[in-house]
């Protein structure tokens, strides 16, 4: 009982890692329109500001969602092994009323707060997941591997063939609406948010998304049926191996365009390839550090994070949506990249201390207490027991 304990919260460590990468992500888009609209490099112009973007660049980005799907992967298939255990022929049942209450709230999500939410896309990737569950580890590997190498090389043609729209690609009208209303009043921020999600959420996108995301899904569902997340010592030597080949193909798909120049046309290689075996190496290494007992204080940090994830992900939304929107403190497009990883400093610790404060008193974070009790439709238990 204690080791299954100590490995519930290796995973929670990492999903409490994934969320700090997405917080240092996402806030530069909270911030401003570029990365969505182009221009970045126009509007952060200083040296120090060109190198944590290549930095942020190289480790984060296009790095954690990939991640946090990877570990929603882990999820569904070992809650998948347990409603076996106790309701065999409702287990896909549940995990698709999950999925559809996952779908609510990241639909609300994204256009009541930011066009920019997952949420609803790993739902939609979640059931198809569960389709495709009782595969066997062969087959999955398969669908994966089709799915990431057909929509990398499709869209690094497609990019190519548009190099030099590319490379100039700059919305200056969305850029300047955005600049005008995300500064004002809800009503405006709402027109703009609505209009954004509208964008990120349009057939295509949403297309590309699941043939990028899905992939790290089935990657979790198989790292579990290996027993490699279950019973990493026993792997031991195949999880490492696979450390150091995630950690090659992520220097020369990740970092080698960079080296190039960084150009536009190689971005679905940076993401598609690059970023996903990224996430793959930190979730391998981050799995035998834990597992082996080194970073314990550490993972004491990252583990309550990672267990109030949903509210924590929502959290850092609504947190940015006071700090940089006209009906807060109005930052919006105010500060240089330093500003805001300090910015994330602070919101990220401020989530480890309320973390570790509200798991004394509560056993879920108030999301996932709804998205629990949606689910099972039974109201769950919300504080500990003495």
């Amino acid at each position: 009982m204690e080791g299954n304990q100590n490995r519930i919260q290796s995973i929670d460590a990492i999903r409490g890692f994934a969320l700090l990468g997405i917080l240092v992500v996402n806030v530069l888009a909270f911030h401003s329109p570029h990365f969505m609209y182009g221009g970045i490099d126009s509007f952060y112009q200083s040296a120090t500001d060109s190198a944590l973007l290549t930095f942020i660049g190289v480790l984060f980005q296009a790095s954690f969602y990939p991640l946090f799907a990877l570990l929603f992967g882990v999820g569904i298939y070992i809650m998948y092994e347990r409603l076996t255990e106790k309701v065999n022929d409702q287990a896909k049942s549940v995990l698709r009323r999950r999925m559809f209450v996952l779908a609510v709230i990241g639909l609300a999500h994204g256009i009541f707060i930011w066009y920019g939410d997952i949420l609803l896309t790993y739902s939609i990737v979640g059931l198809l997941t569960i389709w495709l569950i009782q595969k066997p580890v062969r087959s999955l590997l398969k669908w994966a591997a089709w799915m990431l190498g057909s929509v990398t090389t499709f869209m690094t043609l497609m990019n190519y063939a548009a190099r030099d729209f590319l490379a100039n690609y700059r919305d200056e009208e969305a850029i300047a609406q955005s600049f005008a209303l995300y500064t004002g009043t809800y009503a405006d921020i709402f027109e703009r948010n609505v209009a954004d999600w509208l964008v990120m959420f349009n057939p295509l996108q949403v297309i590309l998304m699941i043939l990028t995301i899905l992939p790290m899904f089935l990657v979790g569902v198989v790292l579990v049926k290996l027993g490699w997340v279950t019973n990493p010592k026993q792997h031991i030597s195949a999880i490492r191996k696979w450390i150091w080949i995630t950690l090659i193909i992520f220097i020369v798909f990740k970092v080698g365009p960079y080296l190039m120049g960084g150009p536009a046309w190689l971005d679905y290689v940076k993401q598609g390839i690059g970023g996903s075996f990224s996430s793959l190496f930190y979730f391998l290494i981050l799995l035998v550090i834990f597992s082996y007992g080194r970073g314990m204080v550490v993972q004491s940090i990252l583990a309550p994070v990672g267990k109030l994830s949903l509210t924590n992900y929502l959290l850092q939304s609504l947190i940015a949506f006071v700090f940089f929107y006209g009906v807060g403190f109005n930052f919006y497009g105010q500060l240089n990249i330093l500003d805001l990883m300090v910015y994330v400093v602070i919101v990220y610790s401020v989530q480890v201390v309320l973390s570790i404060w509200y798991l004394k008193v509560f056993q879920y974070g108030p999301f996932e207490w709804v998205y629990r009790t949606l689910t099972y439709g039974k109201v769950q238990r919300l504080k500990r027991r003495l």
